[in-house]
This record gives C-alpha cells, structure tokens and sequence, in this order.
C-alpha cells in the first residue's frame, strides 16, 4: 500500500517540465553531431554505393527500388580548405595531407555501416553514410547554444546551427542544419555557408 506524502506531492508539483527535444547522435571521427528526430526518416544497414568511384562527395545506392542520392559527410559537414606548407615537419605535412584527402569509402567491407536517410521540410530525401550506429537522446532545450558569428565564419564545420551541451564536463555535440546538409554543394562553396 502506498503512502500518500504531502511534503513530495508538494515537490512534484512545483517541478515544472523541461521542455526537451528527440536528437539523432552520431560520431563522425571524434566529432558528435545531431540531427532532430523529424529529420531522419530512417537508419538502414549500408548498402553497396555507386558512381563515386575514388571517393567522390556523391553517389548513389537503391533505397526502396528507387536511386537514393548519398551525401559524402566528410565533404559536406567538414571543410576542406588547401593547408599552406609553412614549413611542417615530414608528419604535419602527412597529417596535412591526409586531412585533405580523407573521404569516406564508398565500397563495402566486412564492417557492418549504416546509411541515416535524412529528409528536409521540402521532403527531398539523401542517405548519410555513417560508421557506427547512431543513438537516440532526449536533450533539454537549456542545453542548445548557438555558435558564435566568429565561428560560423572561420570554423572547420558547415551545415551546424547550434552546439548541444548537457553537462560542462561531457564533449558538445554539434546540430546539423537538415536544410543545409541537403542543399546542393554548390551553394555551400566560400560565400554561399
């Protein structure tokens, strides 16, 4: 039989909820990022990728009996712009290099991968290959920060609203924009972000 505790019915009635939001979390290198739940309309096991041979920023795959458009994170979220050699060492000039050449591999291998088929408010739909499942996170609203102008402008990252960060001790998570992430890549180029 339950106790009825007039001090804790007091306290839950004064807790108001939180408002919280449903996040699609992903890593990408050691990066985290999120998408809203709306935006993703599925996560399917990767499928074989065609016509980007070498890495190419797209491709495509069948999705429901029907070509499905797949987006190269790497060369959508992350810019890439040329690294001047200021006189690196041997190793900076191969971490230089591989940073500008890393794209993601289109061919199937042994590791299971995942496709994130994400949807804009238009209801255009592309496939986002990612490496590792991604989780579902319920997410307070006090935890979204926009980023700064500074970094909106000078940072490595594109399609990102906002920053995501719970608790000051955890890695912040980075909001990508459906809208943007969808765009064609010609409007994300220096001058279109």
């Amino acid at each position: 039989m339950a106790v009825f505790s007039p001090l804790s019915s007091r306290r839950s009635t004064n807790r108001k909820p939180q408002p919280t939001q449903q996040l699609i979390v992903f890593s990408l290198y050691t990066e985290g990022f999120a998408l809203p739940i709306r935006a993703v309309q599925k996560v399917i096991p990767r499928g074989k990728i065609y016509g980007a041979p070498q890495g190419g920023a797209v491709g495509l795959t069948l999705y429901q009996d029907q070509e499905l458009l797949v987006i190269d994170v790497d060369h959508r979220i992350f810019k890439r712009a040329e690294l001047p050699n200021l006189s690196l060492s041997s190793s900076q000039e191969e971490a230089a290099e591989s940073a500008r050449t890393v794209s993601v591999k289109w061919e199937d291998d042994t590791e299971q991968r995942y496709l994130l088929i994400v949807q804009n408010r238009a209801g255009k739909i592309v496939g986002l290959p990612i490496d590792s499942p991604p989780s579902l996170q319920r997410v307070p609203e006090s935890a979204f920060k926009p980023l700064t102008a500074d970094y909106m402008a000078q940072g490595n990252l594109r399609c990102v609203s906002a920053l995501v960060r719970q608790n000051p001790e955890d890695s912040p998570l980075f909001l990508l924009n459906p809208e943007q992430l969808i765009q064609s890549q010609q409007t994300l180029l220096p001058g279109g972000n």
